[in-house]
């Protein structure tokens, strides 16, 4: 294959793996979904190299699972859930405490811009909000200025991104989250580490406690 041909490929791939992803997290494709890689070949208009490298990537990221069939939409019970929360309420506290002990001033502009655009996003947009949440919780990870435990909580989100969007699609939880950034955000601000730790503590108890109250159909919570 020619560089030029080579580059093409990375580019379409790119691409498949924007839509792909997109249309994952839309419940377009939902979970245990079979992703023929023909028919996403089809689909999307491009050959089946840039879908298979768009579905390893996402496979990376959690959103597939790659079974002796080919490759799935993944899926989580809400057991699975729950237990991932129970591992990142304890990495999040502590990643807003090491912020708050940190308080980089270049940060903490993108982290107060992080939970302004979440406050500002469309509220009927359940993917907008997730992407703009992720973003808030990233400048954290980056904050806390400890690359293990940033990875520790990519992984993780990761591992949610496949019921995430499900978390926005109500609006009182919404409400209640924009209120928990705030004061995540304020505590750090302030560089009170111990109110940052309980904030963000809360913060991941309450959603677990959302999702306690939610039904679990076919992968889907409602």
């Amino acid at each position: 294959m020619s560089a030029e041909s080579s580059e093409r490929s990375a580019k379409y791939s790119d691409i498949v793996y924007e839509m792909l992803k997109r249309d994952i997290l839309s419940r377009k494709f939902e979970p245990k979904d079979k992703l023929s890689e023909t028919a996403l070949a089809k689909m999307y208009n491009v050959s089946r190299t840039p879908v298979r490298e768009a579905l390893h990537k996402l496979e990376k990221e959690g959103l597939v699972v790659k079974l002796s069939d080919g490759y799935h939409v993944s899926f989580l019970t809400k057991e699975q859930i729950l237990k991932i929360f129970e591992v990142r309420a304890v990495l999040e506290a502590l990643a807003a405490e090491k912020a708050a002990e940190n308080r980089d001033p270049e940060l903490l502009m993108r982290l107060r811009e992080a939970a302004e655009k979440f406050k500002g996003a469309d509220k009927g947009n359940p993917l907008a909000l997730a992407q703009a949440n992720s973003e808030f919780h990233d400048v954290i990870a980056e904050m806390c200025g400890n690359e293990y435990l940033r990875d520790m909580l990519k992984d993780l989100r990761n591992k949610l991104a496949i019921v995430r969007v499900d978390l926005f699609a109500s609006s009182s939880r919404v409400e209640q989250e924009i209120e928990e950034h705030w004061r995540i955000y304020e505590a750090i601000e302030k560089g009170d580490p111990q109110a940052a730790r309980e904030a963000a503590l809360r913060h991941q108890l309450n959603l677990m406690e959302f999702i306690k109250s939610k039904k679990m159909i076919g992968g889907i919570l409602i």
